[in-house]
């Protein structure tokens, strides 16, 4: 007896690419760079500990602080905090600066543009944008635009490195 051929296989779609589980590194060629890439949940257990671990020396504490901040915001006000969003945080360091940049998902659907601000002054000790603001050199921002509408939102931050 004869083993019989499997009947050929019909063509179908590709497979869907495993999803690449949150957090996880970013990978860059420069040295001074580094980036991690956060799911939208609000625990910044590892945020905080990934940042300690790339930057060293008493610019660290401040620059937890800072990504706290923007990361919390991101969650809190756009898609980057809704089942399925992320956040990118890369940091750029050099002997004098660091360039802290902290990348959303854009805004959720049918909410006003939000630019960022700092908000009231009587709103918290130092929340928000208005902590970026105490504890940077500087900082903005930039939109990417998708067509006609708003796309991600990246705020860079830069902090002295004493």
């Amino acid at each position: 007896m004869q083993p019989t051929a499997a009947p050929p296989s019909v063509p179908g779609p590709d497979p869907e690419p495993e999803p690449v589980p949150y957090p996880h590194r970013l990978r860059f060629e420069e040295r001074h760079r580094s980036g991690i890439v956060l799911g939208h949940e609000r625990d910044h257990t590892v945020l905080r500990a990934w940042v300690r671990g790339t930057v060293l020396g008493p610019a660290a504490d401040c620059v937890t602080r800072v990504a706290d901040a923007l990361v919390s915001n991101a969650h809190r006000h756009t898609l980057s905090g809704e089942p399925g969003g992320n956040v990118h945080v890369v940091i750029d360091q050099n002997p004098f600066l660091l360039a802290l940049r902290v990348t959303d998902n854009g805004p959720r659907p049918g909410a006003r543009i939000p630019y960022p601000r700092l908000g009231e002054p009587g709103r918290g000790p130092l929340s928000g944008l208005r902590l970026v603001e105490e504890l940077t050199v500087y900082w903005d921002w930039e939109w990417e635009w998708r067509g006609t509408t708003m796309g991600p939102l990246t705020i860079r931050a830069v902090i002295e490195t004493p």
